[in-house]
Protein backbone atom coordinates (compact mmCIF):
# COMPACT_ATOMS: atom_id res chain seq x y z
CA UNK A 1 0.00 0.00 0.00
CA UNK A 2 1.55 3.23 -0.97
CA UNK A 3 0.92 5.95 1.76
CA UNK A 4 2.24 9.06 2.37
CA UNK A 5 3.88 7.88 5.29
CA UNK A 6 5.79 5.20 3.37
CA UNK A 7 6.51 7.76 0.44
CA UNK A 8 8.48 9.98 2.85
CA UNK A 9 10.17 6.88 4.76
CA UNK A 10 11.08 6.28 1.50
CA UNK A 11 12.24 9.03 0.46
CA UNK A 12 14.95 9.97 3.57
CA UNK A 13 15.90 5.86 2.76
CA UNK A 14 17.23 7.30 -0.40
CA UNK A 15 18.33 10.86 0.73
CA UNK A 16 20.74 9.51 3.32
CA UNK A 17 20.70 6.19 2.51
CA UNK A 18 19.14 4.80 5.52
CA UNK A 19 19.20 1.48 5.62
CA UNK A 20 21.27 1.48 2.61
CA UNK A 21 20.32 -0.83 -0.16
CA UNK A 22 20.83 -4.76 0.67
CA UNK A 23 21.81 -4.12 4.37
CA UNK A 24 20.66 -6.00 7.06
CA UNK A 25 18.48 -4.20 9.60
CA UNK A 26 18.01 -5.36 12.73
CA UNK A 27 14.35 -3.40 13.72
CA UNK A 28 13.81 -2.80 17.85
CA UNK A 29 9.87 -3.89 17.78
CA UNK A 30 7.93 -3.53 21.79
CA UNK A 31 4.47 -3.80 20.13
CA UNK A 32 3.65 -0.22 20.25
CA UNK A 33 2.09 1.76 17.93
CA UNK A 34 5.74 3.29 16.71
CA UNK A 35 7.49 0.00 16.57
CA UNK A 36 4.80 -1.61 14.78
CA UNK A 37 4.58 1.27 11.88
CA UNK A 38 8.53 1.23 11.34
CA UNK A 39 8.49 -2.81 11.08
CA UNK A 40 5.79 -2.51 8.77
CA UNK A 41 7.36 0.12 6.16
CA UNK A 42 10.67 -0.97 6.42
CA UNK A 43 9.08 -4.49 5.84
CA UNK A 44 7.27 -2.67 2.60
CA UNK A 45 10.74 -1.23 1.76
CA UNK A 46 12.68 -4.53 1.73
CA UNK A 47 12.09 -5.87 -1.60
CA UNK A 48 12.64 -2.94 -3.70
CA UNK A 49 15.54 -1.86 -0.91
CA UNK A 50 16.80 -5.64 -0.77
CA UNK A 51 16.54 -5.53 3.10
CA UNK A 52 16.65 -8.58 5.29
CA UNK A 53 14.98 -7.78 8.49
CA UNK A 54 15.30 -9.49 11.87
CA UNK A 55 12.92 -8.15 14.80
CA UNK A 56 14.31 -7.69 17.64
CA UNK A 57 12.02 -8.00 21.29
CA UNK A 58 13.22 -7.28 24.82
CA UNK A 59 10.96 -8.30 27.33
CA UNK A 60 12.37 -6.11 30.49
CA UNK A 61 10.31 -8.24 33.29
CA UNK A 62 9.33 -5.25 34.48
CA UNK A 63 5.31 -5.02 34.11
CA UNK A 64 4.03 -9.30 34.79
CA UNK A 65 1.14 -9.94 32.43
CA UNK A 66 0.88 -6.78 30.26
CA UNK A 67 4.95 -7.75 29.39
CA UNK A 68 4.09 -11.22 28.54
CA UNK A 69 0.91 -10.37 26.39
CA UNK A 70 3.33 -7.65 24.20
CA UNK A 71 5.61 -10.49 24.08
CA UNK A 72 2.79 -13.04 22.24
CA UNK A 73 1.39 -9.72 20.51
CA UNK A 74 5.33 -9.50 18.62
CA UNK A 75 5.63 -12.95 18.23
CA UNK A 76 2.14 -13.49 16.80
CA UNK A 77 2.97 -10.19 14.32
CA UNK A 78 5.90 -11.49 13.13
CA UNK A 79 4.76 -14.47 11.95
CA UNK A 80 2.27 -13.71 10.20
CA UNK A 81 4.24 -11.28 8.24
CA UNK A 82 6.58 -13.64 7.44
CA UNK A 83 9.83 -11.49 9.19
CA UNK A 84 12.03 -13.23 11.33
CA UNK A 85 12.38 -12.46 15.45
CA UNK A 86 14.52 -12.76 18.35
CA UNK A 87 12.58 -12.26 22.10
CA UNK A 88 15.31 -11.61 24.79
CA UNK A 89 14.39 -11.65 28.24
CA UNK A 90 16.17 -9.51 31.20
CA UNK A 91 15.68 -8.74 34.32
CA UNK A 92 16.43 -5.09 34.01
CA UNK A 93 15.37 -3.76 38.01
CA UNK A 94 18.14 -6.44 38.64
CA UNK A 95 20.34 -5.10 36.18
CA UNK A 96 18.98 -1.41 37.85
CA UNK A 97 19.64 -2.50 41.08
CA UNK A 98 23.70 -3.81 39.79
CA UNK A 99 24.69 -0.64 37.93
CA UNK A 100 22.97 1.92 40.17
CA UNK A 101 21.23 3.61 37.02
CA UNK A 102 17.30 3.89 37.18
CA UNK A 103 14.70 1.57 35.49
CA UNK A 104 14.17 3.58 32.47
CA UNK A 105 18.33 4.36 31.82
CA UNK A 106 18.64 0.57 32.29
CA UNK A 107 16.06 -0.52 29.97
CA UNK A 108 17.35 1.10 27.64
CA UNK A 109 20.79 -0.12 27.92
CA UNK A 110 19.97 -3.56 28.07
CA UNK A 111 17.91 -2.46 24.95
CA UNK A 112 21.09 -0.85 22.76
CA UNK A 113 23.50 -4.26 24.05
CA UNK A 114 21.20 -6.60 22.81
CA UNK A 115 20.39 -4.69 19.35
CA UNK A 116 23.72 -4.79 19.02
CA UNK A 117 24.69 -8.24 20.17
CA UNK A 118 21.65 -9.76 17.69
CA UNK A 119 22.76 -7.41 15.19
CA UNK A 120 26.37 -8.71 15.08
CA UNK A 121 25.48 -12.28 15.22
CA UNK A 122 23.19 -11.77 11.85
CA UNK A 123 25.45 -9.72 10.01
CA UNK A 124 23.18 -6.75 10.11
CA UNK A 125 24.61 -3.38 9.25
CA UNK A 126 22.23 -1.24 11.17
CA UNK A 127 20.07 -1.13 14.02
CA UNK A 128 16.58 0.61 13.48
CA UNK A 129 14.41 2.55 16.48
CA UNK A 130 11.22 4.13 16.34
CA UNK A 131 12.16 7.78 17.45
CA UNK A 132 9.85 10.18 15.46
CA UNK A 133 9.52 13.69 15.27
CA UNK A 134 7.43 14.50 18.52
CA UNK A 135 10.42 12.04 20.35
CA UNK A 136 12.54 14.65 18.80
CA UNK A 137 11.25 17.75 20.39
CA UNK A 138 10.21 16.39 23.21
CA UNK A 139 14.38 15.84 23.28
CA UNK A 140 15.24 18.94 22.67
CA UNK A 141 13.01 20.56 25.28
CA UNK A 142 14.72 18.16 27.52
CA UNK A 143 18.12 18.94 26.71
CA UNK A 144 17.29 22.88 27.04
CA UNK A 145 15.69 22.15 30.94
CA UNK A 146 18.93 20.09 31.55
CA UNK A 147 21.33 22.49 30.05
CA UNK A 148 22.27 21.63 26.77
CA UNK A 149 25.06 22.38 23.79
CA UNK A 150 24.43 22.63 19.78
CA UNK A 151 24.65 18.77 19.79
CA UNK A 152 21.61 18.55 22.61
CA UNK A 153 19.51 21.54 20.39
CA UNK A 154 19.40 19.38 17.56
CA UNK A 155 17.62 16.48 19.23
CA UNK A 156 17.64 13.38 18.05
CA UNK A 157 20.04 12.40 15.01
CA UNK A 158 18.72 10.14 12.08
CA UNK A 159 21.75 8.49 11.77
CA UNK A 160 24.49 7.79 14.71
CA UNK A 161 26.97 4.93 15.54
CA UNK A 162 26.93 4.77 19.09
CA UNK A 163 27.47 0.93 19.77
CA UNK A 164 31.22 -0.64 21.05
CA UNK A 165 30.95 -1.74 16.99
CA UNK A 166 31.61 1.31 14.69
CA UNK A 167 30.63 -0.75 12.03
CA UNK A 168 26.45 -1.01 13.15
CA UNK A 169 24.76 2.42 12.86
CA UNK A 170 22.01 3.39 14.31
CA UNK A 171 19.18 4.68 12.18
CA UNK A 172 15.81 6.46 13.00
CA UNK A 173 14.07 6.16 9.72
CA UNK A 174 10.52 7.50 11.16
CA UNK A 175 12.13 10.92 11.94
CA UNK A 176 9.99 12.41 9.17
CA UNK A 177 6.56 11.59 10.73
CA UNK A 178 5.12 12.60 13.80
CA UNK A 179 3.12 11.10 16.43
CA UNK A 180 -0.39 11.43 14.68
CA UNK A 181 0.48 10.52 11.29
CA UNK A 182 1.94 7.14 12.59
CA UNK A 183 -1.38 6.55 14.22
CA UNK A 184 -3.18 7.62 11.13
CA UNK A 185 -0.91 5.05 9.44
CA UNK A 186 -1.89 2.04 11.65
CA UNK A 187 -5.46 3.00 11.40
CA UNK A 188 -5.39 3.35 7.72
CA UNK A 189 -4.29 -0.41 7.65
CA UNK A 190 -6.44 -1.74 10.14
CA UNK A 191 -3.55 -2.26 12.39
CA UNK A 192 -3.95 -2.46 16.51
CA UNK A 193 -0.70 -2.31 18.94
CA UNK A 194 -0.12 -2.32 22.55
CA UNK A 195 -0.32 0.53 24.66
CA UNK A 196 2.37 0.42 27.68
CA UNK A 197 0.36 2.11 30.87
CA UNK A 198 3.48 3.12 32.20
CA UNK A 199 3.93 5.58 29.20
CA UNK A 200 0.92 7.69 30.81
CA UNK A 201 2.90 8.44 34.44
CA UNK A 202 4.81 11.14 34.74
CA UNK A 203 7.66 10.00 36.70
CA UNK A 204 10.43 10.60 34.15
CA UNK A 205 10.96 13.88 33.12
CA UNK A 206 10.33 12.79 29.40
CA UNK A 207 7.03 11.40 30.76
CA UNK A 208 6.05 14.75 32.11
CA UNK A 209 7.09 16.72 29.24
CA UNK A 210 5.63 14.24 27.14
CA UNK A 211 2.26 14.56 29.26
CA UNK A 212 1.91 17.49 30.77
CA UNK A 213 4.17 20.58 29.15
CA UNK A 214 3.51 19.55 24.86
CA UNK A 215 -0.15 19.45 25.48
CA UNK A 216 -0.02 22.99 26.68
CA UNK A 217 2.24 23.96 23.79
CA UNK A 218 -0.17 22.34 21.45
CA UNK A 219 -2.76 24.28 22.90
CA UNK A 220 -1.22 27.48 22.65
CA UNK A 221 0.08 26.57 19.25
CA UNK A 222 -1.04 23.34 17.42
CA UNK A 223 2.16 23.74 15.00
CA UNK A 224 4.64 23.81 18.16
CA UNK A 225 5.66 20.05 18.04
CA UNK A 226 6.38 20.14 14.38
CA UNK A 227 8.37 23.94 15.04
CA UNK A 228 10.79 22.42 17.37
CA UNK A 229 11.55 19.35 15.65
CA UNK A 230 11.77 21.56 12.60
CA UNK A 231 14.61 23.52 14.25
CA UNK A 232 16.37 20.92 15.27
CA UNK A 233 16.37 19.19 11.89
CA UNK A 234 18.12 23.00 10.59
CA UNK A 235 20.22 22.72 13.66
CA UNK A 236 21.70 19.69 12.87
CA UNK A 237 23.16 20.91 9.35
CA UNK A 238 25.18 23.93 11.49
CA UNK A 239 26.17 21.32 14.21
CA UNK A 240 27.27 19.04 10.96
CA UNK A 241 29.86 22.18 9.93
CA UNK A 242 30.78 23.13 13.56
CA UNK A 243 31.69 19.16 14.16
CA UNK A 244 34.52 19.43 11.10
CA UNK A 245 35.60 22.61 12.81
CA UNK A 246 35.52 21.46 16.27
CA UNK A 247 37.37 17.95 15.29
CA UNK A 248 40.61 20.75 13.80
CA UNK A 249 40.42 22.63 17.87
CA UNK A 250 40.19 19.24 19.81
CA UNK A 251 43.57 18.23 17.60
CA UNK A 252 44.97 21.10 18.89
CA UNK A 253 43.47 21.28 22.51
CA UNK A 254 43.27 17.30 23.38
CA UNK A 255 46.23 14.86 24.54
CA UNK A 256 43.85 12.09 23.82
CA UNK A 257 46.66 9.50 24.45
CA UNK A 258 47.60 11.61 27.73
CA UNK A 259 44.30 12.90 28.31
CA UNK A 260 45.34 15.97 28.98
CA UNK A 261 43.21 19.09 28.16
CA UNK A 262 45.89 21.88 27.41
CA UNK A 263 44.32 25.12 28.96
CA UNK A 264 45.90 27.92 26.39
CA UNK A 265 44.78 26.13 23.63
CA UNK A 266 41.12 25.81 24.55
CA UNK A 267 41.06 29.41 26.08
CA UNK A 268 42.44 30.70 22.39
CA UNK A 269 39.62 29.32 20.77
CA UNK A 270 36.26 31.35 19.55
CA UNK A 271 33.72 31.28 22.25
CA UNK A 272 31.80 29.37 19.73
CA UNK A 273 33.67 26.30 20.24
CA UNK A 274 35.19 26.28 23.58
CA UNK A 275 32.01 24.67 24.94
CA UNK A 276 32.11 21.80 22.42
CA UNK A 277 35.91 21.18 23.00
CA UNK A 278 34.99 21.03 26.72
CA UNK A 279 32.60 18.62 26.41
CA UNK A 280 34.59 16.79 24.58
CA UNK A 281 37.24 16.49 26.34
CA UNK A 282 34.34 15.60 29.38
CA UNK A 283 33.50 12.57 27.46
CA UNK A 284 36.68 11.24 26.86
CA UNK A 285 37.74 10.99 30.55
CA UNK A 286 34.51 10.25 31.50
CA UNK A 287 33.86 7.63 28.65
CA UNK A 288 30.14 8.90 28.39
CA UNK A 289 28.03 11.96 26.70
CA UNK A 290 25.13 11.40 28.19
CA UNK A 291 24.20 13.68 31.15
CA UNK A 292 27.00 16.17 30.40
CA UNK A 293 25.73 19.71 29.93
CA UNK A 294 27.01 23.23 29.02
CA UNK A 295 27.40 23.48 33.06
CA UNK A 296 29.64 20.89 33.04
CA UNK A 297 31.82 22.56 30.25
CA UNK A 298 31.66 26.45 31.98
CA UNK A 299 32.81 23.97 35.29
CA UNK A 300 35.63 22.86 33.14
CA UNK A 301 36.72 26.06 31.22
CA UNK A 302 36.44 27.57 34.86
CA UNK A 303 38.87 25.20 36.15
CA UNK A 304 41.20 26.02 33.16
CA UNK A 305 41.21 29.82 34.29
CA UNK A 306 41.96 29.25 38.44
CA UNK A 307 44.66 28.13 39.94
CA UNK A 308 47.25 25.75 39.57
CA UNK A 309 46.24 22.39 41.82
CA UNK A 310 42.33 23.62 41.65
CA UNK A 311 40.33 20.87 41.44
CA UNK A 312 36.28 19.76 40.53
CA UNK A 313 34.61 16.94 40.43
CA UNK A 314 32.49 15.78 37.40
CA UNK A 315 29.75 13.02 36.50
CA UNK A 316 30.76 9.36 36.34
CA UNK A 317 32.80 10.06 39.55
CA UNK A 318 35.90 11.67 37.88
CA UNK A 319 38.04 14.25 39.57
CA UNK A 320 39.52 16.88 37.02
CA UNK A 321 42.74 18.80 38.29
CA UNK A 322 44.71 22.26 37.03
CA UNK A 323 48.32 21.95 36.31
CA UNK A 324 50.70 23.96 35.23
CA UNK A 325 49.36 24.04 31.74
CA UNK A 326 47.15 20.94 31.29
CA UNK A 327 44.04 19.49 33.16
CA UNK A 328 43.92 16.27 33.96
CA UNK A 329 42.50 13.20 35.81
CA UNK A 330 43.32 13.73 39.40
CA UNK A 331 44.71 10.82 40.31
CA UNK A 332 42.65 7.76 41.51
CA UNK A 333 44.49 7.03 44.48
CA UNK A 334 42.10 3.39 44.98
CA UNK A 335 42.44 3.14 41.10
CA UNK A 336 46.45 4.16 41.43
CA UNK A 337 47.41 1.82 44.75
CA UNK A 338 45.03 -0.75 44.67
CA UNK A 339 43.92 0.05 48.04
CA UNK A 340 46.38 -0.77 51.19
CA UNK A 341 48.87 -3.29 51.03
CA UNK A 342 49.73 -4.82 53.87
CA UNK A 343 53.17 -7.22 53.62
CA UNK A 344 54.41 -9.56 56.14
CA UNK A 345 57.78 -9.72 57.34
CA UNK A 346 58.09 -13.38 55.74
CA UNK A 347 57.32 -11.84 52.85
CA UNK A 348 59.33 -9.39 52.96
CA UNK A 349 62.73 -12.08 53.89
CA UNK A 350 61.74 -13.89 50.84
CA UNK A 351 61.82 -11.09 48.69
CA UNK A 352 58.08 -9.41 47.34
CA UNK A 353 57.23 -6.63 45.05
CA UNK A 354 53.82 -4.19 44.87
CA UNK A 355 52.96 -3.05 41.62
CA UNK A 356 50.57 0.00 41.35
CA UNK A 357 48.74 1.15 37.81
CA UNK A 358 47.16 4.46 37.97
CA UNK A 359 48.08 7.22 34.98
CA UNK A 360 51.73 5.24 35.95
CA UNK A 361 53.48 1.90 36.46
CA UNK A 362 54.91 1.66 39.99
CA UNK A 363 56.90 -1.08 41.24
CA UNK A 364 58.09 -1.56 45.30
CA UNK A 365 60.12 -4.36 45.54
CA UNK A 366 61.30 -4.97 49.00
CA UNK A 367 64.27 -7.30 50.04
CA UNK A 368 66.38 -8.56 52.77
CA UNK A 369 70.09 -8.95 53.28
CA UNK A 370 73.17 -8.89 55.68
CA UNK A 371 74.39 -5.62 57.08
CA UNK A 372 77.96 -6.86 56.20
CA UNK A 373 77.13 -7.46 52.64
CA UNK A 374 76.21 -3.45 52.75
CA UNK A 375 79.63 -1.88 52.34
CA UNK A 376 78.29 1.07 50.71
CA UNK A 377 74.88 2.49 50.91
CA UNK A 378 73.01 3.16 47.59
CA UNK A 379 72.67 6.62 46.77
CA UNK A 380 69.82 6.77 44.77
CA UNK A 381 66.81 8.71 45.78
CA UNK A 382 64.76 5.81 44.57
CA UNK A 383 66.09 3.17 46.98
CA UNK A 384 66.56 3.08 50.63
CA UNK A 385 68.17 1.09 53.19
CA UNK A 386 66.51 0.83 56.89
CA UNK A 387 67.47 -1.43 59.94
CA UNK A 388 65.13 -4.76 59.53
CA UNK A 389 65.36 -5.57 62.98
CA UNK A 390 64.15 -2.41 64.31
CA UNK A 391 61.07 -1.84 61.63
CA UNK A 392 58.41 -4.03 63.62
CA UNK A 393 56.82 -7.30 62.28
CA UNK A 394 55.66 -5.95 58.62
CA UNK A 395 54.83 -2.59 56.79
CA UNK A 396 52.03 -1.19 55.08
CA UNK A 397 51.80 0.35 51.57
CA UNK A 398 49.26 3.15 50.89
CA UNK A 399 48.27 6.49 49.70
CA UNK A 400 49.23 9.41 51.89
CA UNK A 401 46.45 10.23 54.50
CA UNK A 402 46.19 13.67 56.72
CA UNK A 403 48.15 13.57 59.63
CA UNK A 404 50.82 10.93 58.44
CA UNK A 405 54.22 12.10 60.07
CA UNK A 406 57.88 10.93 59.19
CA UNK A 407 60.96 11.10 62.05
CA UNK A 408 63.21 13.63 60.42
CA UNK A 409 66.09 13.58 63.35
CA UNK A 410 68.35 11.52 64.96
CA UNK A 411 66.54 12.63 68.25
CA UNK A 412 63.13 11.72 66.93
CA UNK A 413 61.89 14.79 66.38
CA UNK A 414 58.59 14.38 63.69
CA UNK A 415 56.75 16.57 60.80
CA UNK A 416 53.57 16.11 58.81
CA UNK A 417 54.14 14.34 55.55
CA UNK A 418 52.61 17.16 54.32
CA UNK A 419 54.87 19.91 55.26
CA UNK A 420 58.04 17.69 54.16
CA UNK A 421 56.40 17.64 50.33
CA UNK A 422 55.75 21.60 51.15
CA UNK A 423 59.38 22.22 52.35
CA UNK A 424 60.61 19.41 49.15
CA UNK A 425 58.79 21.48 46.90
CA UNK A 426 57.09 18.06 45.46
CA UNK A 427 54.14 20.16 43.11
CA UNK A 428 51.01 19.55 44.71
CA UNK A 429 49.43 17.60 42.26
CA UNK A 430 52.31 15.36 42.45
CA UNK A 431 51.87 14.63 46.25
CA UNK A 432 48.86 11.84 45.84
CA UNK A 433 50.75 9.90 43.11
CA UNK A 434 54.00 8.98 45.44
CA UNK A 435 53.12 5.73 47.52
CA UNK A 436 54.17 5.60 50.96
CA UNK A 437 55.83 2.88 52.95
CA UNK A 438 54.63 2.85 56.22
CA UNK A 439 55.14 0.82 59.48
CA UNK A 440 52.55 -1.78 60.27
CA UNK A 441 50.62 -0.17 62.99
CA UNK A 442 50.85 2.73 60.10
CA UNK A 443 51.22 5.39 62.58
CA UNK A 444 54.68 6.29 61.32
CA UNK A 445 56.32 6.40 57.76
CA UNK A 446 59.27 4.69 57.07
CA UNK A 447 59.66 5.94 53.54
CA UNK A 448 58.46 8.70 51.08
CA UNK A 449 60.11 7.71 47.83
CA UNK A 450 62.44 10.21 46.11
CA UNK A 451 61.71 12.55 48.94
CA UNK A 452 63.08 11.34 52.32
CA UNK A 453 63.22 8.70 54.50
CA UNK A 454 62.69 8.16 58.35
CA UNK A 455 65.26 8.77 60.70
CA UNK A 456 64.10 6.40 63.17
CA UNK A 457 65.14 3.19 61.46
CA UNK A 458 67.65 4.49 59.54
CA UNK A 459 70.85 2.00 59.33
CA UNK A 460 73.70 2.29 62.09
CA UNK A 461 77.25 0.52 62.72
CA UNK A 462 75.15 -2.09 65.28
CA UNK A 463 72.40 -2.70 62.19
CA UNK A 464 72.54 -6.66 61.52
CA UNK A 465 70.04 -6.76 58.74
CA UNK A 466 69.40 -4.18 56.06
CA UNK A 467 65.54 -3.83 54.68
CA UNK A 468 65.68 -2.56 50.71
CA UNK A 469 63.10 -0.71 49.30
CA UNK A 470 63.73 -0.09 45.72
CA UNK A 471 61.04 2.07 43.39
CA UNK A 472 61.15 1.59 39.46
CA UNK A 473 58.32 2.99 37.13
CA UNK A 474 57.24 1.60 33.77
Amino acid sequence: METDALRRVREQAERKNMPPRGAGVVVGLSGGSDSLCLLILLSELAAERELRLTAVHVNHGIRGAEAERDEAFCRAFCERRGIPIVVVKIDVPAFAKEQGVGIEEAGRIVRYREFSRIAAEVGAECVAVAHHADDRAETILLHLMRGSGLRGLTGIPADSRPFADQNIRLIRPLLPLHKEEILAELALRGEEYCIDATNREDDGDRNFLRNRVMPLLLERNPGASRNIAKAGERLEAVRDYMDRQTDEACARAIDADERRLHCDELLALPEVFRSEVALRYLELVCGHRKDLSDTHAAMLLRLCEGRVSAQSDFPYGVTLRRGYRDIEPAQDIVAAFGGRHEIARREIERGVTVTFFGDRRLTLSFSVTDAKNCEVFSQDPYTKWFDYDTMGKACVVRARRPGDRIVISKDGKSALVQDVFVNRKVPRERRDEIPLVMTADEADTLWIPGVRGSERYRVTEDTKRVLIVRLTEG
